[in-house]
């Protein structure tokens, strides 16, 4: 996980920061899922930016894509054995889908290891 975390700051953040000079923006709002009282809070908001001009961001931002896409089923397949080895179902893998899930599934993959979990070494 350290090594993903590092290849995709590096390759989404860091190269594109240092070809552009700009850093991303991006705010945190409560939309879409804030109530109508306080609709106007920015928690999590990304805003467009443009096309990289640069041909080495624009690859990074190819390499980084990729990236994700070869790594995400392995990524669902480790943390679903790692929520075995807590004795917990994998099926809580599906929070990394949500917004907030992925903070929960954290929470729920830094438990102990219990001998119940054992029932999922079949």
């Amino acid at each position: 996980m350290l090594v993903n975390v590092i290849l995709l700051a590096t390759t989404q953040l860091l190269v594109p920061a240092i070809v552009s000079g700009r850093t991303p923006q991006s705010t945190l709002s409560f939309d879409p899922f804030g109530s109508a009282l306080f609709a106007n809070i920015e928690l999590s908001t990304v805003h467009p930016t443009d096309a990289p001009s640069s041909p080495l961001a624009a690859f990074s931002l190819f390499i980084a894509g990729l990236w994700l896409i070869v790594t995400i089923v392995p990524g669902f397949t480790i943390a679903i054995r790692r929520l075995h080895d807590s004795n917990l179902s994998g099926w809580w893998v599906l929070l990394a889908l949500v917004p907030p899930g992925a903070f929960i599934l954290l929470l729920l993959a830094i438990r102990r290891p219990r001998p119940d979990g054992a029932r999922f070494d079949r």
